[in-house]
């Protein structure tokens, strides 16, 4: 077993078999930790290199990185570029990349995320009624359904009927078996929400992310459609995948963990600080990539222009340097300066709906399923090997109820 975590800490392939095993994965962090701050990877996940990347570990390199856009920049290699079709938020550098910031920043507003509170607790509601009455159900239905129904109904203003589609084709984008399954389901949510954006060219505007971008101007100009369309892209993606994952690793560790879910119904104010421990304990982004735009230094790595360097938010979320206790989910956990929505002038644009999400979730879920356990004759099922990793089934059984009114 030694052997096999020093090989994968060498190498590090986060499509690997092996790291279906959550726990091992972890296991080879600590050991890329412990060789140092920075390892190597000739697979890195999300921007493809020939020459392969840097791999930052440790919470204090992570975090500089992160903060250090001059050196570290967001635009990708060549041979990320080529996969990439538009011009994105989530890929500029300041001050452009602060200009379109600006432009979003406003729709998710902690007021306006709070005016959300009842919608997403109605939305989480009905969720439940579909099963509430069996005594039986899967919570990972709730996880990867909610998020994106909030996402496409109260802020997106695209048709709910589209979300499973969306999540089918944004799963299979980034876990698909096979390059040709990545790159069809890429190109099939492209064309969803091109074809989406377009029906909206002609109808009133609304007051939704779509017309934003379609109204958007930086620098004086409008943004050009392939970039509309790539943004709303990537706000889907980002709407969807990371929240569910991390939301149903909560649902099945409270389905396995029976006094710490007894702990939050009787202490419903630690829910907040719950809700980051879990973000920080299973934090879906095992990733980011970034490239060296000057020669520069950290931690005693020289790195030159070109360069890549994949920013690991798991890994460092689990650093004992930064975190004491780190391999353990401490629910009441203070001083949780945890990386799950990065750092950085690209810190999540959704981290205010993620978090009201995630607690709603967690929220109506103890209320009104208190004694949900996990179901002793089925298997919860977990997908790891991929830049983002949680059930893909949670089943539970608990004593049935009434249907919300």
């Amino acid at each position: 077993m030694t052997e096999a975590l020093e090989r994968h800490a060498e190498n590090w392939d986060l499509r690997h078999v092996d790291f279906n095993d959550n726990d091992f994965l972890y296991d080879v962090y600590a050991v890329m930790r412990d060789n140092g701050a920075f390892a190597r990877t000739e697979e890195p996940f999300l921007s493809p290199d020939p020459d392969g990347a840097w791999v930052a570990v440790r919470y204090a390199e992570c975090v500089q990185i992160l903060q250090d856009w001059e050196h570290f920049s967001s635009n990708p290699t060549p041979e990320g570029a080529e996969r990439l079709t538009g011009d994105l938020v989530i890929t500029l550098d300041p001050p452009r990349q602060q200009k379109f910031r600006k432009v979003l920043n406003p729709y998710f507003s902690p007021a306006r995320m709070k005016a959300l509170r009842p919608e997403i607790a109605a939305e989480t509601d009905r969720l439940i009624d579909d099963f509430i009455e069996s005594g039986a159900g899967d919570l990972a239905e709730v996880a990867w359904r909610q998020p994106g129904i909030v996402f496409f109904k109260y802020l997106l203003g695209m048709p709910v009927e589209d979300v499973p589609l969306c999540v089918e084709l944004t799963d299979t984008a980034l876990n698909g078996t096979t390059e040709q399954d990545r790159m069809a389901a890429w190109g099939g949510l492209y064309q969803h929400l091109h074809d989406a954006v377009t029906a909206r060219l002609d109808q009133p505007p609304r007051d939704d992310m779509i017309d934003v971008l379609l109204a958007a101007e930086i620098d004086g100009e409008k943004l050009a459609f392939a970039d509309v369309v790539s943004n709303a892209m990537l706000l889907v993606q980002a709407g969807l995948e990371t929240t569910a994952s991390a939301m149903s690793f909560a649902y099945h560790y409270l389905a396995t963990h029976p006094a710490e879910r007894d702990r939050l119904i009787e202490d419903p104010e630690l829910l907040p600080r719950a809700v980051e421990e879990f973000i920080r304990f299973a934090g879906s982004i095992h990733g980011i990539p970034r490239t060296v735009a000057k020669d520069v230094e950290v931690s005693g790595c020289p790195f030159r222009p070109g360069e890549q360097v994949i920013v690991n938010y798991a890994s460092a979320n689990r650093d004992e340097r930064q975190f004491p206790d780190a391999d353990r989910c401490v629910l009441d956990r203070r001083d949780n300066r945890h990386l799950g929505f990065g750092a950085g002038v690209h810190r999540c644009l959704g981290s205010n709906l993620a978090r009201l999400e995630f607690q709603l979730g967690l929220e109506r879920v103890l209320a009104r399923m208190p004694d949900f356990t996990l179901a002793p004759d089925r298997t919860a099922k977990f997908h790891g090997n991929s830049v983002t990793r949680g059930f893909r089934s949670v089943p539970v059984v608990f004593t049935a109820s009434d249907r919300s009114r």
